[in-house]
C-alpha cells in the first residue's frame, strides 16, 4: 500500500515538474527576431479595413502584432484573449492625428539647437533643448538616441488631471478596487498655454511632476505619491510619499526604480524612466495595430472587460477599432554602472506620428517576457484641433504581469486640462491643481489633509 502511495507522490510530483516546465518552454524570450519579423512600416502588406481578427485567424496577422498581442492571443499565459466574440480585433482605417500647432510652431523656431551629450558609460544626456520636437528630423549617428529624446520631451499641456478606476487582480482571480486621482504637470519647455513662458519660474531645474493620490481604499485614503523628474536627466529622480497614518511625507530612494506606484502594477520608470540610464538601439520601424476608440464609448467601465475575465480592460470590439499605425520599436538595456536593475530590456514602440511610447514591453533579467503597459487610446478636441496627447489621450491603461498573472487595470475618466480646459470636453483642472509653485513641491504634501 506504501509503495502504491509513493509511487502516487512520484506520479504528481512529476506531473507537476511537467507542467511547469512546459509553461516555462512555452515563455516568450527576448529575440530580436522578433520585432525584425514584423511588417516593415514601408511594405505593401496590409490588412483591410473591416477584417476582424480571432483566435481562429490571428496568426496570419502576427507580423502586424506588437509582442504583448501575440502572447495574448498565443494562450501560453493566464491573461489571454478568449473566442468570445467581444474580444474579436477589428481593423477600422488609419487616421492622422497632427500635433498641437504651437509645439509644431515651437519645433520650427527652435528645432536644431538639441544635442547629443555621450557620457562615459555609453549612455546620452542633452543640452539646447528648448521647447518643440527635440530632433525634428533625426538621423544618425546615435538615432535611437535621438528619438528617444524626441519621446522624453513629447507634447504635453502644463498640467493635466484625471479620475482612475484601478482593477488589482491577483493570479487566484481576487480582485481589488483602487480609486485616484492623478495628476501631472510640466514645467518646462512649454509649447501650452499659448503666450506662456517656456520655463515656469518656479521650475527650479524639474523638468516635470506627477502626482498620485489615492482615494479609495478608505483605509489608504490620501497616500500620495509625488515624482519630480529633472531637466537634466543625469541627476536623479526625487521620489516622495505622504503617509497619512503618520501624517507626513517620506523621501524614498531613487534607486527604487521598480518600486510599484501605490501598490499597483505599474513601477516608477513606467512613469518617469531617465534616457541616460539605458543603452538604446533601434529595431526597425514596424506598422502594427493600435486599439483607437470614440471619445463618446471610451470613458465608459462597460466598454471594457471586466475582471476576472480572460483579459481585463481588453476594449470589447464595438467600442474599438485598431489601426494599423508606423511605429519606431526602441530597445532600452539597462546600464550597469548605475546599479541594478529589474529588467533586461525594455522595448518602447514609439508612435512616429505624436511620438508617445505605446506600448511598453519589458523582459526579466534572464529575458523571458515579463511586463507590459498598454494603453487604449482617444483622440482629443484640444484648443480645436483633433489629435492625440500623451496621458490626455488614455481612455484605458493596464500594468500586466504575464508571468505572475497579476494585473492593474485602468479605466480613467477624461482629462482635465490646463486652467481653461483648452477647449476640452472634460473641462479645466480643479482649483487645487494650479498652483504649480506649490503642488510641485514635497511640502504640499503636508497639506493633502487639510
Amino acid at each position: 500500500m506504501k509503495s502504491f502511495r509513493l509511487l502516487g507522490e512520484t506520479c504528481l510530483i512529476l506531473a507537476l515538474i511537467g507542467l511547469l516546465w512546459g509553461s516555462a518552454a512555452a515563455q516568450i524570450s527576448y529575440d530580436v527576431a522578433n520585432y525584425q519579423a514584423m511588417a516593415d512600416a514601408d511594405s505593401p502588406e496590409t490588412i483591410p479595413p473591416g477584417t476582424k481578427i480571432t483566435l481562429q485567424n490571428w496568426q496570419k496577422y502576427k507580423k502586424f502584432m506588437p509582442i504583448w498581442v501575440q502572447a495574448a492571443f498565443s494562450g501560453k499565459y493566464k491573461w489571454h484573449v478568449g473566442s468570445e466574440p467581444e474580444y474579436t480585433v477589428e481593423v477600422g482605417p488609419t487616421h492622422h492625428y497632427p500635433l498641437y500647432t504651437q509645439y509644431v510652431q515651437d519645433t520650427e523656431k527652435y528645432g536644431g539647437q538639441a544635442q547629443l551629450v555621450p557620457l562615459p558609460d555609453g549612455g546620452f544626456s542633452w543640452k539646447g533643448y528648448v521647447a518643440g520636437i527635440a530632433f525634428p528630423h533625426p538621423a544618425e549617428p546615435n538615432l535611437a538616441a535621438k528619438l528617444a529624446y524626441d519621446t522624453w520631451s513629447n507634447f504635453r499641456p502644463k498640467i493635466m488631471d484625471f479620475y482612475a478606476w484601478n482593477w488589482l487582480v491577483d493570479q487566484y482571480g481576487n480582485v481589488s478596487n483602487l480609486e485616484s486621482d492623478d495628476s501631472f504637470f510640466r514645467l518646462m519647455h512649454l509649447s501650452d498655454p499659448p503666450g506662456g513662458p517656456v520655463n515656469l519660474p518656479s521650475a527650479a531645474g524639474t523638468y516635470y511632476a506627477s502626482r498620485f493620490t489615492e482615494v479609495l481604499p478608505e483605509q489608504s485614503k490620501y497616500t500620495t505619491e509625488l515624482t519630480l523628474r529633472p531637466d537634466d536627466p543625469t541627476r536623479i529622480e526625487e521620489i516622495y510619499v505622504f503617509l497619512p497614518s503618520l501624517r507626513r511625507s517620506l523621501r524614498l530612494s531613487s534607486a527604487a526604480r521598480c518600486a510599484p506606484i501605490l501598490g499597483t502594477d505599474f513601477v516608477e520608470d513606467d512613469n518617469a524612466w531617465m534616457p541616460t540610464n539605458f543603452k538604446i538601439t533601434l529595431l526597425g520601424k514596424k506598422k502594427l495595430l493600435e486599439p483607437v476608440m470614440d471619445y463618446d464609448k471610451a470613458f465608459l467601465k462597460d466598454s471594457y472587460m471586466q475582471p476576472p475575465t480572460g483579459f481585463p480592460a481588453w476594449p470589447k470590439a464595438g467600442t474599438v477599432h485598431w489601426e494599423l499605425r508606423d511605429f519606431y520599436l526602441l530597445n532600452l538595456q539597462w546600464l550597469t554602472s548605475h546599479g541594478a536593475y529589474c529588467y533586461s530590456q525594455r522595448v518602447f514602440y514609439q508612435d512616429t506620428e505624436w511620438l508617445a511610447s505605446v506600448p511598453l514591453e519589458s523582459y526579466d533579467r534572464s529575458g523571458k517576457f515579463w511586463k507590459v503597459v498598454w494603453e487604449a487610446l482617444v483622440p482629443i478636441n484640444f484648443r480645436g484641433q483633433h489629435t492625440m496627447i500623451e496621458i490626455a489621450s488614455i481612455a484605458t491603461v493596464s500594468g500586466v504581469d504575464f508571468q505572475n498573472a497579476h494585473i492593474t487595470a485602468t479605466v480613467e475618466s477624461p482629462t482635465t486640462v490646463d486652467e481653461d480646459g483648452a477647449g476640452t470636453a472634460a473641462g479645466p483642472v480643479p482649483p487645487q491643481f494650479r498652483n504649480l509653485a506649490d503642488i510641485t513641491t514635497p511640502g504640499s504634501l503636508s497639506r493633502i489633509m487639510k
